[in-house]
């Protein structure tokens, strides 16, 4: 009779990412939660809060070139540890803002640190440690987290902003994040399967009688980062997320401007995160099955289609529910398939590093599109304009998804 085999340790990791992810993301997406309160509770415009958005985008993708490095070098257990307590510090005095400049130091700088160390980079590149063969869809699995992270707690923010006010509702929720954050890498989160006796995937080790093991071919970062594959997934990483990060911290004031009240204004950020949470578990199991840079694209395209929809049919409620069931779609079918792509094509050992690289882009380049959003909206008096922007994002994207090409095996350590 043949020995039950335990459940592979992955699983558990995977689980303790999804919890992670969950609860890190929300350091960036709290503004988008609080954004009509602070605006009316403050002289604050839309434009200095965008800045702030912005900026935090930006450092951001200074910080998740350290993060990736830390995840590959010491470990992913104690950069999720570290960053729980800056979760802590970050969230705490952010509720303390009063002037602009500690906006942007609290949010900008120190929760752009925290959601370095506890979001998609880190979260990301050690699913993918764990996983070969499952690899896309247990990254779509921990791609999900924000998104039900989002779908679940913006809409609960909102209301508690409305009764509590936004800054108790920050001081308490964010002590409740960071110590779940960290109490679960200290429990949970381990490095590598090498690093607990294990295989990816849970496999056996080969005995010499059945075989050596494959090799796995391991490129070094500075050489990786020539490639072609890599130049153009870092152009469609960072160009569609101009597009996707200023309607991520617009939606919920664009859902005011036509008429929600402030209080369940929320509703359109689970709309837009709830079809992203489905759209990364299936885009990571498609692309398993049918190949990565075949399911990328589809998903970028139908996110122009949305956004083209957005500058010249949203001018109701339900219409732009449409707009962001569309775009959380069409993004999570491709999002979560970059660092799954990025192990096939380099290797497990340096995709925190390059996957870090990668995001660098996404916020350096990306990080406009907040700003950019405010800028319109000021100017215009909608957002109808700023979403045109973002289908010519998502547009350039796709073609450079399309260019990429199958690498040859060569160019390792």
């Amino acid at each position: 009779m043949r020995k039950k085999q335990p459940i592979f340790y992955g699983w558990w990791i995977v689980a303790g990412l999804f919890v992670i992810g969950v609860l890190g993301s929300l350091g960036r997406y709290n503004t988008t939660a609080f954004l009509p309160f602070m605006i009316s509770e403050s002289d604050w415009s839309r434009q200095t809060i965008g800045l702030a958005q912005s900026l935090a985008i930006w450092l951001y993708a200074l910080f998740v070139l350290l993060s990736g490095t830390l995840v590959d070098r010491i470990g992913s257990r104690k950069t999720f540890l570290m960053g729980g307590a800056v979760t802590i510090l970050g969230w705490v005095l952010f509720s303390t803002a009063e002037s602009p400049w500690q906006l942007y130091l609290y949010y900008g700088v120190l929760l752009a640190l925290a959601v370095s160390m506890t979001h998609y980079v880190p979260i990301m590149a050690t699913g993918r440690k764990w996983f070969r063969k499952r690899a896309g869809l247990v990254t779509g699995i921990t791609g999900a987290a924000w998104a039900v992270g989002n779908a679940i707690f913006l809409p609960v923010m909102t209301g508690l902003a409305h009764s509590h006010g936004w800054r108790d509702t920050s001081l308490v929720l964010g002590i409740c994040f960071g110590l779940t954050i960290i109490l679960v890498a200290f429990f949970i989160i381990r490095d590598t399967p090498e690093s607990s006796g294990l295989r990816p995937d849970g496999e056996e080790a080969l005995s010499h009688s059945h075989g050596s093991a494959p090799v796995e071919v391991s490129w070094v970062v500075r050489r990786a980062i020539t490639t072609s594959p890599f130049i153009l997934l870092f152009v469609a990483y960072s160009i569609y997320n101009i597009g996707l990060s200023g309607f991520a911290a617009h939606v919920v004031a664009w859902g005011t401007d036509l008429g929600s009240p402030q209080a369940t204004a929320g509703v359109f950020s689970t709309a837009f995160a709830a079809p992203w949470a489905i759209g990364c578990i299936a885009g990571g199991w498609l692309g398993d099955r049918y190949g990565k840079t075949r399911v990328m694209p589809i998903g970028l395209m139908l996110c122009t289609a949305a956004m083209l929809y957005g500058w010249l049919g949203v001018h109701s409620e339900r219409s732009l529910l449409t707009l962001a069931i569309a775009v959380g779609l069409g993004t999570g079918l491709q999002v979560s398939l970059y660092v799954p792509l990025l192990g096939d094509l380099f290797g497990r050992d340096r995709v925190g590093s390059l996957f870090g690289i990668l995001t660098f882009g996404y916020g350096l380049i990306g990080g406009w599109g907040p700003l950019l959003w405010a800028r319109l909206r000021e100017v215009s008096g909608h957002y109808n304009v700023a979403a045109l922007v973002s289908a010519v994002c998502y547009a350039i994207a796709t073609v450079a998804l399309f260019l990429i090409r199958p690498m040859k095996a060569e160019g390792g350590d």
